[in-house]
């Protein structure tokens, strides 16, 4: 019994050298306000730098896929040997590099005056962590990948990292629900993101139930999660391989949405009620273009975003490091 309490303590030391001291999963919920005003993303490869913080977003999966939106004529410059890139910052003092991703254009969904771009990536860079322990965070992310028996999309490594350094950018998640005839349901989605003008992208696994209810119904609702209800979004998520839900089954009351009348949660922070135009299958996903019909703020708050762990051990080191600073002046 000695004998194998000192060979746990031996693992868990070595996994502290190895790792660092904090050990934190890939997705990470944290508390912010919405917009989130911490990280800023920047395309760059287009004359000057362009902050694309709040008009891109995961398309697909997998193959992972970025879509960024842009003015048609700005679309016109790029091809697939434009070299562009996207550089996450931290915003505010120093407005640190926190990582890079290289991008490839793949397609383009046109909308109105605007394009969706849709790229592949081609190289990244994280400068969350030490090269080393960046690097062992890799292989234990790979060897979890491995162990996992429940159904994933294969992903290269070029692609697992590149969506690592993606979610540096802390992503809101929000409750989508759905109505078509007699089937209705709600469940979390945060690949997501505005394309201007009151359209909006979104992308749903292409396998599921409920992406085909969606696709079906044609108009949605999207509330916004307050940061004390993440665990009853992360409950939700299960309701993806439904194509209804009994609506008097759910943990918390609900209420209808002001212009089309979808069920939609009392707690919800914001609501946006969407009509559905473009749908478009890519990869893994199927990818939709929607028309913002309602938008209506109902109460203010800390939202649910999420992020990827490697960030968040970021995160702490600066908190920790702020904490300290006053002491040592």
């Amino acid at each position: 019994m000695q004998s194998m309490r000192i060979v746990s303590a031996a693992r868990k030391a070595l996994k502290r050298i190895v790792l660092g001291p904090m050990d934190f999963p890939q997705q990470c919920p944290i508390g912010m306000r919405d917009p989130q005003s911490e990280v800023s993303v920047w395309l760059h490869g287009l004359d000057a730098p362009r902050d694309v913080t709040h008009t891109h977003l995961m398309a697909c999966a997998a193959p992972f896929t970025i879509g960024i939106g842009l003015e048609r004529e700005r679309n016109a410059v790029i091809n697939e040997s434009t070299r562009l890139s996207l550089a996450f910052h931290e915003r505010g003092e120093g407005q640190r590099l926190l990582g890079t991703i290289g991008l490839q254009l793949s397609s383009v969904v046109f909308v109105g005056s605007q394009s969706l771009c849709l790229f592949r990536p081609t190289s990244w860079k994280n400068y969350c962590l030490p090269p080393p322990r960046l690097w062992a965070r890799h292989l234990q992310y790979a060897w979890l990948r491995r162990r996992d028996r429940t159904p994933n999309m294969p992903l290269a490594a070029r692609e697992a990292h590149s969506m690592f350094v993606f979610y540096i950018c802390p992503r809101p998640v929000v409750l989508v629900s759905v109505t078509d005839g007699k089937a209705s349901n709600i469940f979390p989605m945060n690949l997501m993101g505005p394309r201007g003008n009151e359209y909006f992208s979104f992308a749903l696994n292409s396998a599921t139930p409920a992406t085909a209810l969606v696709e079906r119904a044609g108009r949605i609702a999207l509330s916004s999660v307050p940061v004390e209800q993440t665990s009853v979004a992360f409950e939700l998520g299960k309701n993806h391989k439904k194509e209804c839900v009994d609506w008097n089954q759910l943990p918390f009351p609900m209420t209808v949405s002001s212009t089309i009348g979808l069920p939609v949660p009392q707690f919800s922070l914001r609501v946006r009620e969407m009509k559905i135009e473009i749908v478009r299958k890519a990869g893994s996903h199927m990818l939709f273009v929607a028309r913002t019909l309602h938008d209506e703020c109902w109460a203010d708050g800390l939202q649910f975003f999420v992020v990827h762990g490697i960030y968040q051990a970021w995160r702490q080191r600066k908190l920790a490091l702020q904490t300290l600073r006053p002491c040592s002046s």
